[in-house]
């Protein structure tokens, strides 16, 4: 079993999720959201397929590993070297066009891992605060908010969808 953080960070969150998976494939940990903002990603968690090479040969996608449909791909793509050949193969570019990331908002949100990472939290929640105005569609902002206020709904017992749920509906009805 591997996994690979980008940070010490990432890999303490990483870790427990990793081997309670029995995973046996590399994880990367994007704690910067480098990645996401390429991508104009909005939500976590989501998994890309990148091959020995590093070619991506699967697009972004939601990932839940147990999920048994995503397990299944993993395996196979794993397992199966043919695998690999054939997700190249079926890639095809985008006709849609990527929607634009809000420049400002994804600033606003590396601001703010900056200065959670040097222990100005109040400061890092202002810039989260400011970086969701500007993207209300964007749940990794929003749940990096959620998780620094709350820790308790996403690491200690895993993550409490349902209060999550509770959470959303009681903001939206906030004046």
């Amino acid at each position: 079993m591997v996994s690979i953080a980008l940070d010490a960070q990432g890999a303490s969150v990483v870790r427990p999720w990793h081997d309670a998976a029995d995973a046996d494939f590399v994880t990367l940990v994007d704690s910067q959201n480098s990645f996401g903002t390429r991508y104009n990603l909005k939500a976590i968690p989501y998994g890309v397929m990148i091959d020995e090479a590093g070619r991506l040969v699967k697009a972004p996608f939601n990932v839940n590993v147990k999920n048994q449909k995503t397990l299944a791909m993993l395996e196979k793509w794993l397992s199966d070297p043919d695998d690999n050949a054939i997700l190249l193969r079926e890639m095809k570019p985008s006709n849609r066009s990527t929607p634009k990331t809000n420049a400002e908002a994804a600033a606003r949100f590396q601001l703010g891992l900056i200065l959670l990472e040097n222990g100005k939290k109040d400061e890092a929640m202002t810039e989260w605060r400011k970086a969701l105005a500007l993207d209300p569609q964007n749940w990794i902002i929003h749940k990096q908010i959620w998780a620094v206020e709350y820790p308790d709904k996403f690491y200690k017992d895993g993550v409490d969808y349902g209060w999550q749920k509770a959470q959303l509906e009681a903001e939206k009805s906030e004046p």
